[in-house]
């Protein structure tokens, strides 16, 4: 909460803070052969659920007002599975099993990642 409170201070009275996260448990990968399978990100999720009790704390204690909340499916695509394999693996609370792994290191072709991202947009009160 520390952080959304620095924000307030700084933000313009009825100005926007825009927040996204990606939202989805699971988000599978596939490439122009089909399928290959699905990330792991149920730690990231608890991430997400701690961000999720800030924001309650913040508009609770009168800082923000929801002002819109939405969401949509944004696909990252990557040059090849080794590429994917490199970047996904990196992403904080992101688990990728040694099934996926292995089919990501031997795809030559296209790899994408669908995403179910949510976006919010928070007014600052006055």
């Amino acid at each position: 909460m520390h952080a959304l409170r620095n924000i307030h201070a700084a933000l313009a009275p009825a100005g926007i803070v825009v927040d996204t996260q990606p939202v989805s448990a699971s988000p599978p990968l596939a490439s122009e052969g089909g399928e290959l399978g699905s990330l792991d990100m149920h730690d990231w999720l608890d991430t997400i659920h701690a961000v999720d009790e800030r924001f309650t704390e913040t508009i609770a204690a009168g800082l923000y007002e929801l002002d819109h909340e939405s969401s949509f499916v944004v696909t990252d695509t990557y040059d090849n599975g080794p590429e994917c394999l490199n970047i996904v693996s990196g992403w904080r609370g992101t688990r990728v099993s040694r099934v996926l792994s292995k089919r990501l290191a031997a795809a030559t072709s296209r790899v994408s990642v669908r995403q179910e991202v949510r976006l919010r947009l928070l007014r600052r009160s006055t």
